[in-house]
């Protein structure tokens, strides 16, 4: 289904929550909890007691996100008032590490995991590839993760490595009478110049974690290939699957707002669409791109958004609202997520039962 600027993947989960789909046999669901989530206001507020109802459909739950320290390497919390307890250095800490952690007393089965990275450490984002360098620097992080999932009460750890993405090169081109200077795709561009080092080096990191988290009795090791990450380059599947145990492809979010401002295009599609796209840019893409660099696929965990992204159509975008058409940067936030070019579910919901009453914005809804 498609409105004007906005693709709608099914809502399968409350907000704060990606709901994660295994592709094996073995039946796993992945839900992800946004701790920031808990300092929305009213009804859009996701705490510990608001995550109940989903939990039975859960068989892990990830919490999101924790970062490193710029210059030591460590592992810390990016919001230590919602993440900590009260203490004399966190005043009016929330606690709400061990909040979601003691889910497991009402929910025995299910397995809570603490994540990095996820693209919310945007301080020094150069210290993810800097931390892989030196056999001291990994251990730094590793040592310090791991006591930070043990103290916590997770049951392990999510790494979803923030690697150098890859960037869209574009030049101008004329798709037909109503698609004007549209950029086309004709390739792909990456910033680091150790990639072979850092694949490596990635993996001897992986392997040192795992190694703490078994001794700390909080053994389970996801890895999350985050969007626009090319698993190619950075992910050694045979060298990893020794240690971890499922992996994440998030696959979502390939066309976005901030990527490609004046194209409004499908976010997730699930085949190669059109000529004028990478290849890549697709679910069943990436899922054979991984099975054919020899991952396991009982360890195979496939995401799925359920958020929209929009765009604000121009005078240029046409009457079809069909992808790829025109547009001018990002649209409307939402009345809960305040974030231009970005809907939740539930936010999208209003405007199906609305699109057809006579008040409907021309600019929004197609």
């Amino acid at each position: 289904m498609t409105m004007l600027g906005v693709q709608f993947i099914s809502a399968v989960a409350l907000y704060g929550l990606l709901a994660l789909v295994d592709v094996s046999q073995a039946f796993k669901t992945v839900c992800y909890y946004d701790g920031k989530a808990l300092w929305k206001k009213d009804v859009v507020k996701v705490g510990a007691e608001e995550l109940k109802p989903a939990l039975s459909y859960c068989t892990h739950l990830v919490y999101g996100y924790v970062g490193i320290d710029d210059d030591k390497y460590k592992a810390i919390s990016l919001d230590p008032k919602l993440d900590l307890p009260e203490s004399k250095d966190v005043k009016g800490g929330k606690g709400n590490f061990k909040s979601i952690t003691a889910l497991k007393k009402a929910y025995p089965s299910l397995t809570i995991l603490l994540s990095v990275g996820g693209n919310a450490d945007i301080e020094d984002p150069d210290k993810y590839l800097s931390v892989l360098e030196t056999p001291k620097s990994r251990t730094k992080f590793a040592s310090t993760i791991s006591d930070m999932v043990k103290e916590n009460g997770f049951d392990g750890l999510d790494l979803a490595w923030q690697f150098p993405v890859v960037t869209e090169k574009k030049e101008k081109h004329t798709w037909g009478s109503f698609i004007h200077k549209v950029a086309k795709t004709v390739g792909i561009t990456s910033k680091d110049t150790k990639e072979a080092e850092h694949k490596e080096q990635f993996t001897a990191l992986v392997r040192e974690v795992k190694g703490v988290l078994n001794a700390n009795n909080c053994p389970y090791l996801s890895v999350s290939v985050l969007p626009h990450v090319n698993s190619t380059v950075y992910f050694d599947f045979p060298g990893l699957q020794k240690y971890v145990d499922h992996f994440t492809l998030m696959v979502y979010d390939f066309r976005t707002p901030d990527r490609v401002p004046k194209l409004a295009d499908h976010a997730a599609p699930f085949k190669f669409v059109y000529a004028d796209r990478l290849a890549w840019q697709n679910i069943e893409s990436q899922v054979n791109r991984a099975i054919a660099l020899k991952a396991d696929r009982s360890k195979l965990i496939l995401g799925i958004s359920t958020y929209a992204r929009t765009w604000k159509m121009d005078k240029d975008s046409g009457k079809s609202g069909a992808p790829p058409v025109t547009a001018d940067g990002p649209g409307e936030e939402g009345t809960y997520t305040k974030t231009e070019g970005l809907l939740a579910y539930y936010e999208i919901c209003p405007h199906l039962v609305e699109s057809t009453a006579a008040t409907t914005s021309l600019t929004l809804y197609r």
